[in-house]
C-alpha cells in the first residue's frame, strides 16, 4: 500500500542471513558478561524481535545542505535519524542570534529518502528567491510504513518519538522558535496524513498543517485508494493491531471532532489534492468533515494532477509559499530601523522614492507621508496600482488619494509597474492581464512583498492594516496580491479591474469592495473582450465582475444573502449608484459590489487620464 509516490520510495537494504549457530553464541555471550537482567525482554518474545527489525536509523541522504543527525530516543529505546536542511541564513554571522521556524516534513510511505535532496532544494529555491521566511526543515524518520502513530502492540511508539523526543531535541539543539508559532507540519500521502494526526492531536505545539495528497483518510482501512484488500490489511495488522476500532481512534477525523474547537481558534490548516489523484474521493470527504466542523481551513485541487509529490509542489507554484509566509509571518530581510530613527529621512506632506532589487529587476516605488505623520505609532498603509499604461505619478492625480491620506491619517504606496519605456505604458502581471508584465512573466507579486518589507524599515507600518486598491490593470493587480498576498492586505478596493485568474486561493480571508461601470467598455462588467488601450492595441479578455464577487463569497464563507442598497442623491449625469453586500463572512468580512448604472471605465467622479485607459 503505497502513500509515498515514487519520488519518496525508499528501496529497503536487505539483511544478511546470519548462521542461528553464530546468533546463539552471541546471546549467551551478553548473558555471560552482562548477567541475566541484561536484556530487558525475554529472547524469544515477539515484540523484542519485531522492535529489533525496525529501521529507526536511515542511510544518509547527501544533498546541499542537507546532513543526518541522531538522538537517544526514550520512547523508541534506540538512537533515532532524521535529515536536517539549514538555509543560509542559519549560518549569516548577523543571525547569530536569531531563531528561526521549523517545518517537521512528514513522508510518504517507503521511507522517503530518495525525496529527501528534491524537497530541500525546492525549499532552498523559495528561501533564496524570498518567497518564503528561512527556516530549518526536519525530515522525520518515519519508517516505510509507520503512519506516524503509535503502533498498537508497542513495537513503535512512533507518535511518541516525534512529539515527545524529536521536537524537544531539536529545540534543544538548534536556534528555533521554541514554540507553537514557530512550527509546522506538512507532508505528502502517508505524510499528509501523519500532518493532519499530529496536527489536530497536538494543536498547542503546531501553528500550521499542511495535508496534501493525504492518504489513509477513509473512515475504515478494509482497501486503500491506492491498493488492495490484502496490502491494506498487512498495514492494519502490522500498525493498528488489525482493529478497526483503533485505526478509527488514532485517525486525523475523530481527533479533529475532538479538538475542533482548538482547532478552529489558532491553527491554520489547508488541504491540497490533484483531481487525477486516487485518494481524491476520501480527501474531498475529509474536506467536507472539516467544513462541517466549522474547522477553517483551504481546499485547493489541482487539475490534471496525479499522486505525485513534486508534481503537487510545482503545480502549486509560488501558492505554496504564500501558505507558509501565514503561518510564520514575514519579518524584513534586515532587522527594521527604530521608527525614531527613520524620522529624519521622512517629511509628512512629502513623497519619497524608494528602490528595491527583486531579482534582477530593479523596482521603484513612491511613498507618500501623510501631514500629521508620528513615527512613534503605528501607520495603516494604502497600496495603489496604476493602470495597464499608466505610472505612480499620473495615479496620484487622477486618484487624488494623497489629500485624503492627509485627512485620514494613512501612508500611500504607488508602485511602478515594468515596460520597454522607463516610465511610460508600464503595466503589472495580474494573471491574464496585461502586457509587458505578463508577457514578460514579472514577479509582482514579490514585488509588492518585498516592497512592503522595505516601506517597514523606514515608517512604522501597521502590517494589520494594509489595504490595496488600483484602477483597471491596477485592480486586477490589487486582486492577486489579496490572493496571493493575503497574509500582508486586510481589505482591498478594486476599481474598472476585475479578477485576472479563475480563482482565489488566499490563506486568510480578505474584504473586497469593487467599483465598476455598467458601461466600461474597457472591462466589460459581464466579461468579454474589451475595446484596449488606444496606444497598444492590445484587447484582452476579461472575466466578469460577478465572477471575481463569487470566488470572494466562497473563499471568504459569506453566507448571507446579499443585501442591496440604493445609493441617495446618485443620478447624476443619467448615472445612479447601487452598492450590494454579501456579509457574514470568517473574522467579519464582507463583500460589496458598488454598481455605477452608465459608468465607464474610469475612477468615479474623474476623467481618466489616455495613458491609464
Amino acid at each position: 500500500m503505497q502513500y509515498g509516490g515514487s519520488a519518496f520510495v525508499e528501496t529497503r537494504m536487505e539483511i544478511p542471513h546470519m548462521d542461528p549457530a553464530r546468533v546463539l553464541a552471541l546471546l549467551l555471550c551478553v548473558l555471560g558478561c552482562f548477567g541475566p537482567g541484561a536484556l530487558a525482554q525475554p529472547v524469544d518474545d515477539p515484540r523484542a524481535q519485531a522492535s529489533a527489525k525496525i529501521q529507526w536509523v536511515t542511510p544518509e541522504i547527501k544533498a546541499p545542505r542537507v546532513s543526518l543527525h541522531t538522538f537517544d530516543s526514550a520512547a523508541a529505546k534506540a538512537k533515532v535519524s532524521y535529515h536536517l536542511y539549514t538555509p543560509a541564513a542559519y549560518a549569516a554571522p548577523e543571525n547569530k542570534d536569531r531563531r528561526f521556524p521549523v517545518v517537521y516534513w512528514l513522508h510518504g510511505s517507503g521511507g522517503g529518502g530518495a525525496g529527501i535532496a528534491k524537497v530541500a532544494a525546492h525549499f532552498d529555491a523559495a528561501i533564496e528567491a524570498g518567497k518564503t521566511p528561512p527556516c530549518l526543515v526536519v525530515f522525520v524518520n518515519g519508517l516505510v510504513e509507520g503512519m506516524y502513530v503509535d503502533w498498537k502492540d508497542g513495537t513503535a511508539p512512533l507518535e511518541t518519538v516525534i512529539v515527545k523526543d524529536l521536537v524537544p531535541h531539536v529545540d534543544a539543539s538548534y536556534r528555533t522558535i521554541a514554540a507553537r508559532e514557530g512550527r509546522m507540519l506538512d507532508g505528502f500521502s502517508m505524510g499528509g496524513y501523519g500532518s493532519a494526526r499530529l496536527g489536530f492531536k497536538y494543536p498547542e505545539m503546531f501553528r500550521a498543517v499542511s495535508i496534501v495528497g493525504a492518504g489513509p483518510m477513509q473512515a475504515e482501512l478494509i482497501q486503500a485508494p491506492r491498493a488492495g484488500r490484502k496490502r491494506a490489511a498487512e498495514v492494519l495488522a502490522k500498525v493498528y493491531g488489525g482493529d478497526q476500532a483503533y485505526f478509527r481512534a488514532v485517525s486525523p477525523r475523530v481527533l479533529a471532532e475532538q479538538n475542533a474547537e482548538a482547532i478552529a481558534k489558532g491553527s491554520l490548516v489547508r488541504m491540497v489534492i490533484g483531481d487525477k489523484d486516487e485518494t481524491f474521493a476520501p480527501n474531498k470527504d475529509f474536506h467536507e468533515h472539516l467544513e462541517r466542523l466549522k474547522i477553517p481551513h483551504t481546499w485547493t485541487v489541482l487539475p490534471g494532477i496525479e499522486h505525485d509529490p513534486m508534481g503537487v509542489l510545482s503545480a502549486m507554484g509560488d501558492d505554496n509559499w504564500a501558505f507558509y509566509r501565514a503561518a510564520f509571518g514575514e519579518p524584513p530581510a534586515t532587522p527594521a530601523k527604530p521608527a525614531e530613527a527613520a524620522k529624519p529621512a521622512l517629511a509628512p506632506g512629502k513623497a519619497i522614492t524608494r528602490a528595491i532589487k527583486v531579482g534582477t529587476l530593479d523596482r521603484r516605488s513612491l511613498v507618500y507621508i501623510p501631514r500629521g505623520y508620528d513615527a512613534a505609532r503605528p501607520t495603516p498603509v494604502v497600496v495603489v496600482f496604476h493602470g495597464g499604461g499608466g505610472n505612480p505619478e499620473t495615479m496620484v492625480s487622477f486618484s487624488g488619494l494623497n489629500d485624503k491620506a492627509d485627512e485620514a491619517g494613512f501612508i500611500v504606496v504607488y508602485p511602478y509597474g515594468t515596460g520597454r519605456l522607463p516610465n511610460r505604458l508600464l503595466t503589472f502581471n495580474g494573471g491574464n492581464c496585461c502586457g509587458y508584465a505578463m508577457d514578460n512573466n514579472i514577479d509582482d507579486v514579490g514585488f509588492t512583498r518585498a516592497m512592503l518589507d522595505d516601506l517597514a524599515t523606514v515608517a512604522n507600518v501597521d502590517a494589520n492594516r494594509v489595504y490595496a486598491t488600483g484602477m483597471s490593470n491596477g485592480g486586477i493587480m490589487a486582486y492577486r496580491v489579496a490572493s496571493e498576498l493575503a497574509d500582508r492586505f486586510a481589505a482591498i478596493a478594486p476599481v474598472g479591474g476585475p479578477m485576472g485568474t479563475e480563482t482565489c486561493k488566499p490563506t486568510r480571508p480578505v474584504a473586497i469592495m469593487h467599483f465598476h461601470g455598467t458601461a466600461d467598455a474597457n472591462a466589460p462588467f459581464n466579461g468579454g473582450q474589451g475595446v484596449g488601450h488606444p496606444l497598444t492595441n492590445v484587447r484582452p479578455v476579461f472575466l466578469s465582475v460577478q465572477h471575481s464577487l463569487d470566488q470572494w463569497i466562497k473563499a471568504n464563507g459569506c453566507g448571507q444573502p446579499p443585501e442591496i442598497v440604493q445609493l441617495p442623491d446618485s443620478a447624476a449625469d443619467g448615472m445612479t449608484v447601487k452598492r450590494t453586500t454579501w456579509g457574514g463572512g470568517k473574522d467579519g468580512t464582507e463583500v460589496v459590489l458598488i454598481e455605477i448604472t452608465g459608468g465607464g471605465h474610469t475612477w468615479p467622479g474623474r476623467e481618466p487620464p489616455l495613458e491609464m485607459l
